[in-house]
């Protein structure tokens, strides 16, 4: 006969993917023989926030330009209910793309089957939102304010010198034009431009 019952068992916060929970005496019983284990095999579903790679946990955060120049706040919600206030200091640019971390908030690791737990790092990849244009006075104050860049050192009246402008980047038609086959992708972002009227 099938016999129906119940039991609990305790997740450990250090806990990967695939661990096993053991519930002894609880498995299949054959006449004359002890009853054997149940195993419950843990599957982690991803998390819509963190990405977790070993005992580190990783995300994106995107912020403003002004924010990637002058210093950012931002606030992380930790797994277990707390709220990390990250500060960034204003002298350290952040640069697209570039990654900061917060030491010991990732994820809980028990050290060599002790009680003693050490924590992972938190990994903040940053995206730094451009906006789409500028106008022409907030580029002239803008010049005044950045280094300037060095001048291009070049004839413009020779005949073999072609001035052309830039045009916006459209990924759906930057195939190769003499391999249609080409199944290659570009991931290249526009930049800012400046509006001159």
């Amino acid at each position: 006969a099938v016999v129906s019952t119940q039991s609990t068992g305790r997740i450990p916060r250090d806990c990967k993917k695939n661990h096993e929970l053991v519930f002894d005496g609880l498995g299949h019983h054959l006449p004359g023989e002890e009853s054997g284990d149940a195993i419950v095999v843990l599957h982690v579903r991803d998390h819509p926030v963190f990405t977790r790679r070993g005992a580190h946990l990783f995300l994106e955060k995107e912020i403003s330009l002004t924010e990637a120049m002058c210093g950012v706040e931002v606030v992380v919600d930790t797994l277990d209910g707390r709220s990390l206030l990250i500060r960034n200091n204003p002298s350290a640019m952040i640069k697209p793309s570039s990654i900061r971390v917060v030491e010991s908030e990732g994820m809980p690791v028990r050290v060599h089957h002790s009680q003693n737990l050490t924590y992972g790092n938190l990994y903040i990849k940053f995206k730094v939102k451009f906006p789409e244009t500028l106008d022409a006075e907030t580029c002239d104050r803008l010049k005044t304010l950045m280094p300037s860049s060095s001048p291009i050192e070049i004839d413009r009246t020779r005949e073999d010198v072609e001035e052309v402008k830039l045009s916006e980047f459209d990924s759906t038609v930057a195939k190769n034009p003499l391999d249609e086959s080409s199944d290659d992708e570009y991931s290249f972002e526009p930049g800012i431009q400046c509006v001159h009227q």
